[in-house]
């Protein structure tokens, strides 16, 4: 795996390999120096860089910002951020609204790492500054959160996935939380292949969802899967001038607790509550019942009631919790199919975000091909977005999704961080 990865980074940017793919991603700086590519070595990209860091220039000089174009079967769309240019390009078809969305929190990533403080003040000293020396060590984590981009229908809800687990072992779980919480503690959480388990925080401030997918994200990288690690985070919602400090450290081998603080000493104190809560959920097999849960895949289809036979996959978001699940596919769904189903549940959503010519955005979208059948529809209080098999119709589909609401309504206290514990 780690060949492949390193194989997609040497390839030439000129060569059919590196143009075959779907979709790229590049950072630079306004100075047009490279600073990364999702495909290829950016140091050998100097040409296309600079050729990107024109374009961009010369738009900006006419005071007409460029957004997008289209070359050829591409979508090319571009982002602005202070000293950062960002470029997406995608031939598949992806709105720009969804490219554009996707850039924004590419350059959140980079903040993540660095600050915008620092960013500006490094390009305020030096234009040409070659950002790659402060971002070293952090490609991978980059790249598999572009990967997510695509792949994740998470980032696109704007919501936290949650793990299924009974109510009352999330509840103890959050207790222990509250309980050993040191003064120096800001946040903490449990988190399983970036689903939220519980998260205690500060009564009056909370974390905004797109700096949580940043911190799941990172989480769920190889590197801190194993031992401690204390790493700053800059969290761009929350503050995007300085760092907190994150604690992590898998708990079981499928649940990461994070800690979060303003204090960069305070190690030593976080691993003191690691141990403080892995004793006190050890007493009662809590912390096995806790892996047992996240070890688990998610419901399948077929779990979410009687005659779900014709469902294939489905994601309900609650609006007011701004939580939501997703099963997985059914068996009968190939890769290609997954990847092509998520992309079109992004493009509904954007679609039924934006207010048509004749009235407010729509509720209910239904979409059929020779291939898919997918419906999308939003309420006041949720989202839900599924796919069927071809011999689904209109009828079968509203009924069982009827029939999937019951179900979530009456199993809502273990889909959903409902009582998160707070101070």
């Amino acid at each position: 795996m780690e060949s492949a990865v390193e194989a997609e980074h040497l390839e030439d940017f000129q060569s059919p390999a590196w143009r075959a793919r779907k979709r790229h991603f590049l950072v630079l700086s306004s100075a047009g120096k490279p600073i990364y590519s999702r495909y290829g070595d950016e140091a050998q990209m100097s040409t296309l860089m600079s050729a990107t860091q024109a374009i961009i220039s010369t738009f900006t000089d006419m005071s007409d910002p460029i957004r997008t174009m289209a070359i050829g079967n591409y979508t090319v769309v571009f982002h602005t951020q202070g000293p950062l240019y960002l470029l997406a390009a995608s031939d598949r078809g992806d709105p720009e609204d969804l490219l554009r969305n996707e850039l924004s929190l590419l350059h959140s990533q980079v903040v993540s790492i660095l600050t915008a403080a620092q960013l500006t003040k490094i390009f305020e000293q030096r234009s040409s500054f070659d950002l790659r020396q402060l971002l070293g060590g952090t490609q991978g984590i980059i790249d598999q959160f572009i990967d997510r981009l695509d792949t994740d229908f998470t980032f696109a809800l704007g919501s936290l996935d949650t793990l299924w687990m009974r109510y009352r072992l999330r509840e103890r779980i959050g207790k222990t939380l509250l309980r050993v919480r040191s003064k120096g503690v800001l946040y903490a959480m449990v988190v399983a292949d970036m689903k939220l388990v519980t998260l205690m925080r500060p009564r009056k401030h909370s974390l905004h969802p797109s700096d949580l997918h940043l911190l799941f994200s990172m989480v769920t990288a190889k590197v801190f899967m194993s031992g401690e690690h204390w790493t700053p985070v800059c969290f761009p919602r929350f503050n995007d001038q300085g760092f907190l400090h994150v604690y992590v450290s898998y708990i079981t081998p499928h649940a990461a607790l994070v800690l979060v603080s303003a204090d960069r000493d305070s190690f030593f104190t976080m691993n003191q509550c690691r141990q403080q809560i892995c004793h006190d959920l050890a007493s009662d097999d809590s912390l096995q019942r806790l892996e047992d849960a996240a070890a688990q895949r998610a419901l399948r289809p077929s779990e979410l009631g009687p005659h779900t036979g014709v469902l294939l996959q489905l994601y309900y978001k609650h609006k007011t919790l701004v939580q939501h699940f997703g099963t997985r596919f059914a068996g009968s769904v190939d890769e290609p199919q997954r990847l092509r189903i998520i992309n079109t549940y992004k493009r509904l959503r954007i679609h039924m975000a934006s207010k048509g010519a004749f009235g407010p955005p729509l509720r209910i979208v239904y979409y059929r091909t020779a291939a898919d059948t997918v419906l999308a529809w939003q309420s006041s209080s949720f989202e839900l977005f599924a796919a069927f098999t071809p011999a689904a119709d209109v009828k079968t589909m509203i009924r069982l999704v009827n029939s999937v609401l019951d179900w979530i309504r009456n199993e809502e206290d273990h889909l959903f961080v409902i009582n998160a514990p707070s101070y």
